[in-house]
């Protein structure tokens, strides 16, 4: 029989059990345990998934576990660095949920950990999975879209009372603003498609819907990528829309609009944008998101020794242009040089 790698989940919130699955069902891994500061939530969590594993009483006795080789931070991002840098330092590989760190410190720790203990990580940008994107990355490899002149991406989604976890996300000290919680995701996305983000410009907005926000909730910036093209993100978890996740891509051969395309030269008898049937990214569940092909790419891998490409080495890029984002708006929008070095 092959060897089975043993999973430790840390945190049994709402995005626990999207690990728990996929863990639990793929071939080479097996959940042996879970650790959670609510006692008898782990427990439960388990039970529901079918998993026999243990419920551990303290963070110590988590680490203590020998059995445990990838720990899974699904932890409120306020205690990520501590965690996933004693899982580096004990040898673990790590999934790592996003937003890596709410400062810039905690992901240097993270990073600098790693780098050290030489181990795998994979960062839930879990958008990289999405089959809509699979194929606009496909469609960009095959110059579809050519030289990039303008991105967009859009992370639309109105915090309600009804998710788990929304007294925390509206918090300063756990969700910080809209650009953490969630718009993390389309800077991922539009630097995973269109390249690196150079310079932002960003903008806030306070609540007007729902006050019970303790930072602005609405964030737009103006972007400049490497190559000179430029580009603009918005987020908003305030307002009344459905969850909308948009990235446009206009280059010198053809425009990408979500899953609609248009392109004179490769596709020179089509009149307007014609729309490939996918699974596209239109919903904010967890559930929906795609999960389990990111944790069978994390396990290729852990067994070819090779990095992921949604590594923390990678994943400190986007999380560079998110404080990028903050700190500009904090300034009134003065542009600012992205550090990610």
């Amino acid at each position: 029989m092959a060897k089975k790698y043993g999973v430790g989940i840390l945190g049994a919130g709402w995005v626990a059990p999207e690990y728990v699955k996929p863990f639990r069902d793929h071939p080479l891994t097996e959940v042996v345990g879970i650790y959670s500061r609510t006692p008898g939530t782990g427990t439960a969590l388990l039970q529901a998934h079918g998993v026999q594993g243990v419920e551990y009483a303290t963070l110590d006795d988590f680490f203590r576990d020998d059995r445990i080789q990838i720990v899974v931070s699904a932890t409120p991002p306020t205690v990520r660095a501590e965690h996933c840098v004693r899982a580096a330092q004990t040898g673990r590989h790590i999934v790592i949920e996003k937003p890596v760190g709410l400062l810039r410190a905690d992901t240097d720790r993270i990073r600098e950990a790693v780098s050290k203990a030489r181990v795998k990580t994979v960062v839930s940008f879990v958008l990289r999975w999405n089959p809509q994107f699979e194929t606009v990355r496909q469609m960009i490899k095959d110059g579809v879209l050519g030289n990039l002149i303008y991105a967009e991406g859009d992370y639309w989604h109105p915090l309600k009372q009804k998710y788990p976890g929304y007294w925390t996300y509206v918090s300063r000290e756990v969700g910080r603003n809209p650009v953490f919680t969630g718009g993390c995701h389309a800077v991922d996305m539009v630097r995973h498609l269109g390249g690196e983000i150079t310079e932002v410009a960003a903008f806030s907005a306070g609540p007007k819907r729902d006050l019970n926000f303790q930072y602005d909730p609405v964030y737009v910036a103006a972007l400049r990528f490497q190559n000179g093209a430029v580009g603009k993100l918005s987020t908003v978890s305030d307002g009344d829309t459905p969850y909308i996740f948009n990235i446009r891509l206009l280059g010198t051969e053809g425009t990408i609009q979500n899953n609609s395309v248009y392109s004179a030269k490769h596709y020179p008898g089509a009149l307007d944008y014609w729309t490939f049937p996918t699974i596209r990214p239109d919903s904010g569940e967890v559930a929906h998101h795609p999960f389990v092909p990111e944790i069978a790419h994390f396990m290729e891998c852990i067994e070819n020794d090779v990095e992921s490409h949604a590594s923390i080495y990678d994943a400190y890029k986007s999380m560079a242009v998110t404080f990028a984002i903050e700190e500009s708006a904090e300034k009134g929008g003065r542009p600012l040089l992205v550090k990610n070095e």
